[in-house]
Parts: C-alpha cells; structure tokens; sequence
C-alpha cells in the first residue's frame, strides 16, 4: 500500500503516519509539503490513497487536482476547518473520499482511514 502526505506542517505528517503504520505496518508512505511537488510526483508511484491539506502552499490548484486525482485513487481532504466549511464541502462534493480535521482524535483518524478503505 502506497500513501502519500501531502502539509507543509511536518508534525501534522508525522501524526497521520505514525496512525497509518499502526493499521497498516507495511505501508509505504511518502510526504510532500506543497501541492506542486505532489503535481510533479503523482505520477511516479502507484498510490492508494492521497491525503491532502487544503491550507498547503499551491493550494489554489487544489480543486483542479481533487478532480483528476478521484479518477486513480482515493483522497482525504485534511483541514483546519470542520467538515461543514465552504471548501472542504466543495472538495468533498467534487470526489473527495473523506474529510479529515486536523484537530481529530487518534480514534478519528483511524476510523476516516479505515472507512475510506471500506468503500468500494
């Protein structure tokens, strides 16, 4: 499994990945800190699932992204915001597969994963 954390806040990367190698120890995850690395790099590795701030630099391609990236893997729009803010209803309302708060307990972020993972 191929998971890729895309904030420009390390910590924020760390905390989700350290919650993705307890449910999945083999998982190979990889980090970004802006949008256009992510855009240059999306194609390099198959990947399952993309975890994306919304708040990172570059993040004015982010809905344009959103819509290209549905059609290959699934997405968690990660937010400082809650999941009833204008942009994450919007990102959601384009494909994203699930809304993450960057305030959410480690059982929440277990839980959005595992669900996004449910869908078929």
């Amino acid at each position: 499994m191929n998971i890729l954390i895309a904030d420009d806040v390390k910590i924020y990367r760390l905390a989700i990945k350290s919650y993705i190698h307890k449910l999945w120890p083999d998982a190979v995850v990889y980090e970004e800190s802006n949008l256009d690395s992510v855009i240059k790099d999306v194609f390099d590795v198959e990947y399952d699932l993309l975890i994306l701030a919304d708040s990172m630099p570059g993040n004015e391609q982010i809905e344009d992204f959103v819509t290209q990236a549905i059609k290959y893997t699934k997405v968690i729009i990660f937010c400082d915001c809650t999941e009833d803010s204008a942009k994450a209803k919007r990102l959601i309302e384009l494909g994203a597969d699930g809304f993450l708060s960057k305030t959410a307990t480690e059982q929440e972020v277990i839980s959005t994963l595992l669900f996004v993972f449910s869908e078929n």
